[in-house]
């Protein structure tokens, strides 16, 4: 009998699933045929399928404020045919974790509805970055500038 229960007890521990490999940076996306558009320039990889209706914009990290730190997030964001965000991975952040859990609190509020010629709701792959900007007080300006290099000029 304890042979059968040892062996029982090394097969249910066998079959315990092992999701170590995803983390709060990572959202596996759900199960769709996703068109990659990652190719694409990043202002170009929604047209002709989505269009964003809703966009939070992230809450700036009270820590990385007070230290004066600004920086960028850039994630791959799945949307699914609602319309929303079914999953996500950060493909680089800078200062590494700083601004993750913002950016991702944010992308996960976003909305799309399909464009006309999207009919069939066709589910896709994009990337995006967000970018935290401290404007007194910074302590990381030039190296966040040469890694993030923001979109926007911004001013010191």
């Amino acid at each position: 009998m304890k042979k059968i229960s040892l062996v029982a007890l090394l097969l249910l521990c066998g079959c315990q699933s092992n999701n170590a490999t995803t983390t709060a940076t990572e959202k596996q996306p759900e199960r769709f045929q996703y068109l990659d558009m990652r190719h694409l320039p990043m202002k170009e990889q929604a047209d002709g399928y989505w269009v964003q209706t809703q966009r939070s914009e992230p809450l700036y990290p009270i820590d990385a404020a007070r230290k004066g730190l600004s920086g960028c997030v850039t994630l791959s964001i799945a949307i699914t045919p609602e319309g929303k965000a079914g999953g996500y991975k950060v493909i680089q952040s800078y200062p590494e974790g700083v601004f993750d859990d913002a950016a991702l609190q944010a992308v996960n509020k976003w909305r799309w509805e399909p464009e006309p010629g999207n009919s069939t709701r066709q589910a896709i792959l994009i990337d995006t970055k967000l970018e935290f900007w401290v404007t007194q007080g910074q302590s990381n300006a030039d190296e966040a500038q040469r890694v993030c290099q923001f979109a926007s000029q911004l001013r010191r």
